[in-house]
């Protein structure tokens, strides 16, 4: 066959009898990525024909594949963009992009996806809706679109242009996505990318994007999780993570969960996932709370004792001890893991009391509410060995606890 024989001498001769400089040492087809962003500084020279010179020999004898690859790798950013354009229009004509003589449209292999995302990558940073043009050019390659996709939305962060934004209805207008799929599957991409966002540290960003999908158990999921880790930080790192978690909290309260504003709850209540809710809102009042226990004044401490008692978390008389415990068993993981913190802030917060209406004289309602507040704390000891709190906590919490109520006697 000459066709044969011709591919056979093509392969023979290589790249340097085609081209004006020897390109023996041109990089991978998997290298093309790495070409186009710039980041090695050690590519070989481009040929003055860009590649063609050796392309051509092989798309004329059917080599498609290498020749594609081939022109990718040794013509740079420009023999990329043709190589990814000729891939395109030979698929979308029902051309096999492979070597050899099978002219029948078969999957495009690994060549055309890999031109196509490189080609879509070296766009992102100055448009990512081109990039996501490029990218849907193959629809019928399900896995490595969705893959695509999410990296697209994970590594640009423009979810906005790409997914739209929730209005005061609870509603998502329309993105750059929304133009190439439907809406529940745009939904289940912005999850997908969240909980990749989540594996690579940033929550913030799987925050976003999961309000964007309407998914809020899970959104919710996720921000009772950070707003317990850090609800008892201590370093400069923890307490900023801290904060940036209770601002995003509030400004998604403000946003989503104002009077006139109910599609979270209808969201949750489908799902069967209000609980979320009432953890969340829990979670966001021990955190005013134990903000009031740190600020040292005797106000605050009183504020942070009324919150604390609204909240009706603790036993403040013996009748109450079993109603608590129980109470406590059916809290959410992330606040029961957590609650030594709350235990011991109450502790230190009723010693604190103590100690300042001891010592602002003696009369028989100073002495009554030092005896309270005696009381409570002997509940609280009580509390904790029953919860088994040292087990969920800090080793020494319980220790804590109890010299703090001695130092109330």
């Amino acid at each position: 066959d000459a066709v044969a024989r011709l591919t056979s001498l093509v392969k023979e001769w290589g790249p340097g009898y085609f081209e004006e400089e020897d390109m023996s040492d041109n990089m991978s087809a998997s290298a093309a990525v790495t070409a186009v962003s710039g980041s090695n500084a050690n590519q070989p020279r481009i040929p003055s024909s860009g590649g063609w010179g050796y392309a051509l020999p092989l798309l004329a004898t059917q080599q498609y594949s290498t020749a594609l690859a081939y022109l990718a790798d040794a013509g740079g950013g420009l023999g990329l963009l043709q190589a990814a354009h000729v891939g395109a229009a030979m698929y979308a004509a029902g051309m096999g992009i492979t070597d050899g003589q099978d002219g029948q449209r078969s999957r495009p292999q690994l060549i055309l996806p890999m031109l196509l995302a490189s080609y879509s990558a070296s766009l992102q940073s100055a448009d990512a809706g081109a990039a996501l043009k490029y990218l849907v050019l193959l629809k019928g390659e399900t896995n490595f679109l969705d893959d695509q996709v999410q990296r697209l939305l994970h590594e640009t962060r423009q979810f906005e242009l790409l997914a739209g934004k929730i209005d005061p209805h609870g509603t998502r207008s329309q993105g750059a996505l929304d133009a190439f799929f439907p809406r529940s599957q745009v939904s289940s991409l912005l999850v997908s990318t969240a909980n990749m966002a989540v594996r690579v540290g940033k929550p913030a960003d799987a925050a976003e994007l999961l309000v964007l999908s309407g998914r809020f158990s899970a959104l919710f999921t996720l921000m009772n999780r950070e707003l317990a880790t850090y609800l008892n930080a201590s370093s400069p790192e923890d307490e900023s993570k801290r904060q940036f978690w209770f601002n995003a909290a509030q400004k998604f309260h403000a946003m989503h969960l104002t009077e006139g504003r109910s599609y979270v709850q209808t969201s949750l209540s489908n799902e069967g996932q209000m609980e979320l809710g009432n953890t969340f809102q829990l979670l966001m009042n021990l955190i005013v709370f134990v903000d009031r226990c740190r600020q040292g004044n005797l106000e605050d401490w009183k504020n942070a004792l009324v919150l604390i008692d609204g909240l009706d978390l603790l036993p403040r008389t013996d009748g109450d001890m079993t109603v608590k415990v129980n109470a406590f068993h059916s809290l959410d993981t992330c606040v029961r893991q957590v609650f030594h913190h709350v235990v011991l802030s109450t502790m230190e917060t009723l010693c604190h009391l103590y100690r300042a209406l001891r010592n602002g004289g003696e009369t028989a309602t100073v002495d009554q509410t030092l005896h309270d507040y005696r009381t409570r704390a002997r509940l609280l000891v009580t509390f904790s060995r029953l919860l088994n709190l040292p087990g969920v906590g800090d080793g020494d919490t319980l220790l804590r606890i109890s010299q703090l109520e001695k130092n109330m006697m």
